[in-house]
Order: structure tokens, then sequence, then C-alpha cells
């Protein structure tokens, strides 16, 4: 069950500094920190954010990741998924969008603080079906990884049109592969997926030339089976007092114990800040009472192993190319907190500022897992 108590604005510790105000961005998040990765503003001088942020959630500082490596180019709209320490990067675009797309995979490795180019053994492979094909470049898709560890991307544009394609890497391998299947989903961008381990699922999203009033509707969603490689759609049932989300596309999303969670995003005429949640178990869609500080689209959520999802930056008026985009940080607990959770929560807020904070830990025998959770 969610918990319904606790959804605020995350204030950074007075001596933190802050990222910039930014959309377009992807967040991940393990059990001390999160991660933003890149990012656009029209008022930064070189309009994209090539950088790597990480907010520890003890703390409440931001730092700025130095990294070694070749950081990826285009960070607008690219896929993230996090696994095991490191971060996985698929697409994205540059400036100005579709005309400089990305399809290279970089991996960065948080506890080196290195990122690596895996494009090197399939960018010059030929665009045609079958095995070894790399996807289109282009951004605004979704990517999951599999409990085999095989790296799914579906949909995107190139800035002209979208697609419903499927790819699927292979890191054992090195190798993409085209998977063709019955009856995909619409061709969409900004949509999300989120997995359960047995298939994967494709919540929203659109494109500009067809109608949304039509397509794109929360009454139905598809999923991606693992085991049979085949789409299967699934009949959601409303709200008894709200009915259905609407439709939106740039909504944050995230899955925590097979319920995925959705909030904020955009459906071409209005920005929301509700959060609703759909139990895979049964498709059932609950409308939450908490929203939002105000709405926002084309930001990012993350959710941590305890279950706390946290909500960062995104544009907060209908015209983009206004200065209004945000870094305020959003958290709502969607799981209530295990007693070792909160009461790691009181002491690193009791002792929040303090210039001894890691050694006054140390001192009063804080275990060292939770204390890595500070590095």
């Amino acid at each position: 069950m969610a918990s319904e108590t606790l959804l605020e604005t995350v204030r950074p510790a007075a001596n933190s500094q802050v990222p910039e105000p930014r959309s377009g961005h992807r967040c991940a998040a393990d059990d001390g920190n999160m991660y933003v990765f890149g990012g656009y503003s029209p008022h930064n001088e070189n309009y994209l954010y090539r950088e790597l942020w990480r907010f520890n959630i003890a703390t409440k500082t931001w730092h700025c990741v130095n990294t070694t490596g070749p950081f990826p180019n285009e960070v607008a709209s690219s896929c993230l998924v996090y696994d095991k320490g490191n971060l996985i990067v698929f697409g994205g675009s540059g400036v100005p969008f579709g005309e400089s797309n990305s399809k290279k995979l970089h991996v960065c490795s948080l506890r080196r603080h290195q990122w690596f180019d895996l494009t090197k053994t399939y960018s010059d492979r030929e665009e045609s079906d079958g095995e070894g094909v790399s996807p289109i470049a282009g951004y605004g898709q979704s990517m999951v990884l599999s409990r085999d560890k095989e790296l799914y991307v579906f949909g995107g544009t190139t800035g002209l049109e979208f697609n419903s394609y499927l790819y699927r890497y292979s890191f054992s391998n090195h190798t993409w592969e085209y998977v063709k299947s019955h009856n995909p989903p619409v061709p969409r961008y900004r949509h999300e997926s989120v997995s359960d381990g047995e298939r994967f699922y494709v919540i929203g999203g659109g494109m500009s030339n067809r109608d949304p009033a039509i397509f794109f509707q929360l009454e139905k969603i598809q999923s991606f089976n693992f085991g049979s490689k085949q789409w299967e759609e699934h009949v959601c049932y409303p709200s008894r007092t709200h009915g259905f989300p609407k439709r939106r596309r740039c909504h944050g999303c995230v899955i925590f114990n097979s319920v995925v969670y959705i909030c904020g995003g955009y459906d071409g005429s209005n920005i929301f800040d509700d959060i609703w949640s759909l139990d895979l178990a049964t498709f059932q869609w609950k409308k939450h009472h908490k929203v939002l500080p105000y709405p926002v689209y084309f930001h990012s959520a993350a959710v941590t192993p305890s279950g706390c999802m946290y909500v960062f930056g995104g544009v907060k008026t209908i015209n983009s190319n206004e200065a209004t985009r945000s870094n305020d940080v959003f958290r709502l607990c969607i799981a209530w907190q295990p007693l070792v959770e909160r009461c790691w929560e009181v002491v690193t807020s009791c002792l929040q500022g303090k210039r001894n904070f890691h050694t006054d830990l140390k001192n009063l025998g804080v275990p060292h897992h939770f204390l890595e959770r500070l590095k």
C-alpha cells in the first residue's frame, strides 16, 4: 500500500551546490542517492547540460560528478537505466532537436566515475531487419533491462517521424537485434516503460500527427512479454470516483512492488500535477489525494529500493521556451518505510548541517552499509 502521509519539497542543505533548472533530463536512484543526467534549457548558453549530478539523500547535498571517459553528447530526452552501480544511457538529441540525434550506448560506472562507449561494436552496421541491427538514432524512447540483462529500447522519434520499433541489446554478445512482433503499440515518444520482470509495460506517450483524443488513452495499456516475445493488451479499470487518468506524455513514472506510479505530464493543452497508481495485479487505477506542488512536464522521477519516489526538474508552463524550468526536488513515500530507514532519516536530519556530520555518525555506531550511502 502507498503512504498518503508524506509529499514534500526537499530543500538542499545551505552549503550545497544546486543544478540549474532544466527539462528533458533523466533520473535514477539507489538507496543513498538520486542521479540526474543531462537536460536542456533555452536559457543555458549551450542549451544542453552535459553533466551528471548526484543528490545525496542523507546529507541533502548536490554534487556535480567529475567523470572521465567519453561523456554522451546528445543529452536531451535520452533513455537511462540504473543497474548495480552503473548508469546505462542510450540515444538522445542535441540542439536543434531532431538534427543531432544519437544511437550511441554508454555506461557510466558510478564507483569509478568513468564513462564507456559501447557503440564501436555496432555503429557501422547497416540498419535493416535482422540480427546485429542498431536502433534508429533518435530521442524520447523508453528503455528497460530484463532479468537476463538484455536491454530493450522501444519507440521514439527522429524529430520528423515517430516509430514503434523494438530493439534488444545483448551485453554478453554486444549486439543489437530488431525484435519483430505482432500488434505493437501505436508509434509514440516521451512515453515511459517499466518492467515487473516478466514483461515491460508502455505507459502513455504521444506524437504530433495523430489525434490524442483517439490514441494514447490509459483505459488500456500494452506490454511486451519477455518469454513469448509478443505484445499483449491489458484492459484497465477506472477509479470509482475519478475515472481514468488523462492521456499524457512527458510524465514521471516509476514501478515499485508491481505497482506503477505516474505524476505530472502534458496532453498538448494541459499540464498536470496529479499522481496516479496502477496495480499490475488487478490493473486498477487509483488517484492519490496528494498532488505535486505545481503542474510540471518534461521532468523525471526515480524510486529508491525502500519505496521513496523522487521527482526533479521539468517545465512549469505551456510555452516551453519561457524561463519556467524547475530545479526542485519532491519526495513521495509510496511505501511505508522500514523502521531502520526511518531511524536513519531521523538521525541524519538531527545532524544536518553540522561540520562533523560523518564523524558523528561513525561515533554513534551507525552500520557501515549506511555510511556507504554518504560516498
